[in-house]
C-alpha cells in the first residue's frame, strides 16, 4: 500500500509539473501596412525574450502557440517599426489581437515627401541600398563616416589627401555637387558648389538610425543635386530607448576616441530627449595629418500624434587637422631637424 500511494502522489506530481511546463495559449492575428491597409507577407512575430515565432501568410494571417502569463508580442517587418503587444495568456485561451497596423520606418509627411520619406525595402521602386547602426557599429571602426558606404554598390568613398575629415564620394562616377545629401530629408549640400564638408558631420555615425542611398536621378519638384542619386541620413528621435552608454576605442597611429550617450527614451508625455558627445584624437596614417575633433548631438522631440511629431536638432562637430602641406616639401636635411613627433608621428 506504501508503495502504491508513493506512485499514485509520484504520477499526480508529474502531472501538475507537466501541465505548468507545457501551459499554452493561441495568439493570432493580421498584420497590415498602416499607410495603404495591404497585408503584409511574411512578417516576423515573435514571443519577446523566446525563440518562439511565426511568419504571417499570403493573407498577412499568423496563428502561434505562446506560454501562459503576461508576454510581449514582437511585430517585425523589414521597412517598418517594430510593434509590441503586451498580452496575458491564459492556458487554452485563444486571444484574437484583430487587424495589427504597423507604420513605415519613416519621418515628415506626404506633402514634403520628396526629400523627408524613407524608402521602403521590397516596396519602393528605387535602386537603394540601407545601412543600419548595426552596420555603422561593426564595420565603421576607425574610418570616417562616408566610409562606410564603400561595400555599397556605386558608390566610391575615399580619405582624399589624408586629412581627417577630408572624405569624398563618387555616387555613380558623380562627384558630392551632383549628389543630394540629406539629413532627416533636409538637403545639406552647400548653396555656392553643391558639395558636401563631410568634416561638419564627423559626429552623425553616433546617432544615425538609418542611412539610404539611392542610386541614379530622382523626380523631384525642388531643385536638388541629385544627378547621382540621394544619400539620406536619419537620426535618433523618439524611436531610441531610455538609457545611455559609454565607450573609449584606441587604433593604430594614436587614435583615441572617448563618446558618451543618454536619452530619456519617449516619456508619458511623449516627449523625447537624447544628448550625445564625442572627442577624437590621432596621428594620422602618415606625418602631418594630425588632428583632433568633437562632435555633440541634442534631439528633443515631441509625437503629437502616430502620424506627426516635432523632432528638434542641433549637432556640430568642431575640429582641427593637418593636411601634410606642412613638411611635404622639405629637403631631408631640413627633415632631420623637425621634433620626432612629426618625423615618426608620434605624440
Amino acid at each position: 500500500m506504501a508503495r502504491a500511494l508513493q506512485r499514485i502522489m509520484l504520477a499526480m506530481l508529474l502531472t501538475i509539473l507537466t501541465s505548468g511546463v507545457f501551459a499554452q495559449g493561441t495568439v493570432k492575428g493580421i498584420v497590415v501596412d498602416a499607410s495603404t491597409n495591404e497585408h503584409l507577407i511574411g512578417t516576423t512575430v515573435i514571443v519577446k525574450g523566446t525563440t518562439t515565432g511565426v511568419v504571417t501568410n499570403a493573407m498577412g494571417l499568423f496563428s502561434m502557440r505562446v506560454p501562459t502569463g503576461k508576454q510581449t508580442i514582437l511585430v517585425q517587418f523589414v521597412g517598418f517599426t517594430t510593434k509590441e503587444i503586451d498580452v496575458n495568456v491564459k492556458d487554452a485561451e485563444v486571444i484574437d489581437l484583430g487587424t495589427i497596423k504597423i507604420e513605415p520606418d519613416q519621418i515628415g509627411i506626404a506633402e514634403v515627401s520628396v526629400f523627408a520619406s524613407v524608402a521602403v525595402t521590397r516596396r519602393t521602386p528605387v535602386a537603394q541600398s540601407k545601412i543600419t547602426p548595426i552596420q555603422i557599429e561593426e564595420r565603421l571602426g576607425t574610418q570616417e563616416f562616408p566610409e562606410i558606404l564603400k561595400s555599397t554598390p556605386g558608390v566610391y568613398a575615399t580619405k582624399q589627401g589624408g586629412g581627417f575629415g577630408d572624405s569624398r564620394i563618387n555616387l555613380r562616377g558623380f562627384e558630392s555637387a551632383n549628389i543630394a545629401v540629406m539629413i532627416n530629408g533636409v538637403p545639406m549640400n552647400d548653396m555656392e558648389w553643391g558639395g558636401v564638408y563631410w568634416s561638419n558631420w564627423a559626429g552623425l555615425s553616433d546617432v544615425t538610425r538609418t542611412m539610404q542611398v539611392q542610386r541614379g536621378l530622382g523626380a523631384s519638384k525642388v531643385a536638388a543635386p541629385s544627378l547621382g542619386g540621394s544619400i539620406n541620413i536619419i537620426t535618433n528621435s523618439t524611436d531610441v530607448k531610455k538609457g545611455g552608454t559609454v565607450s573609449y576605442g584606441l587604433g593604430n597611429d594614436g587614435y583615441n576616441k572617448v563618446s558618451f550617450s543618454v536619452s530619456t527614451g519617449l516619456t508619458e508625455n511623449n516627449w523625447a530627449v537624447t544628448l550625445l558627445g564625442a572627442r577624437t584624437v590621432g596621428n594620422g596614417y602618415i606625418q602631418g595629418t594630425e588632428f583632433e575633433s568633437y562632435s555633440y548631438f541634442v534631439n528633443v522631440s515631441k509625437r503629437l500624434n502616430d502620424e506627426h511629431h516635432l523632432s528638434f536638432t542641433a549637432f556640430g562637430a568642431p575640429q582641427w587637422h593637418n593636411q601634410r602641406n606642412r613638411y611635404d616639401n622639405l629637403l631631408i636635411s631640413e627633415w632631420q631637424k623637425q621634433p620626432l613627433k612629426y618625423k615618426y608621428n608620434l605624440n
